[in-house]
């Protein structure tokens, strides 16, 4: 998925580790690890808090709003055709 990868990019570029968001937002490592290779499932609020804690910027929040609706797209196409 398209988010999934725009997380990771943010969180390398930032230099920090899945260990350092999970004690910002006060989740275990796994919580997150969870959370950051299922973005799509997870509450807005959540994620917004993710990104908030990566610092991101306005182009790189945008940049990931714009993969979580090609995402969630793929995801409903792929439900409508089964």
């Amino acid at each position: 998925m398209n988010t999934n990868k725009i997380i990771k990019s943010i969180r390398g570029q930032r230099l920090l580790t899945q260990d350092n968001i999970a004690e910002k937002l006060g989740i275990s490592r796994q919580a997150y690890n969870t959370y950051e290779n299922d973005l799509l499932h997870c509450d807005l609020d959540l994620v917004m808090k993710i990104l908030n804690v990566l610092n991101a910027s306005e182009i790189e929040i945008d940049k990931f709003l714009n993969a979580l609706k090609q995402d969630y797209l793929s995801c409903s196409q792929s439900s409508n055709d089964s």
